[in-house]
């Protein structure tokens, strides 16, 4: 996933999530608008066996997308392209299913 703060766009390239041979357009970059340009976000990332799911700023903007990983996702890093960003209020929480 990335963010642009100029357009106000955040985008998710599936080109190296995992399966994606299967269909020349599976891998693909989806995009959607923050509305309204800022720096900060507020996002909710869910991540499941196949699929992620974001939602920013308090409901302003969703994106979903399918994904199949040669693996289950294990490792997340967060970089800025000017090399400053701050992250608040961070939290990992497991989804389990209700049986």
């Amino acid at each position: 996933m990335s963010y642009e703060v100029e357009s106000g766009i955040l985008s998710f390239n599936r080109e190296k999530s995992g399966h994606v041979d299967f269909s020349k357009d599976f891998p693909v970059e989806t995009k959607a608008p923050v509305f309204g340009k800022t720096k900060n976000l507020s996002l909710r990332i869910f991540i499941d066996t196949s699929s992620i799911e974001i939602f920013g700023n308090n409901g302003r903007f969703a994106m979903t997308n399918l994904v199949f990983p040669n693996e289950p996702y294990s490792t997340l890093s967060i970089s800025s392209a000017d090399g400053s960003a701050e992250i608040s209020d961070f939290k990992i929480y497991s989804l389990t299913p209700n049986n």
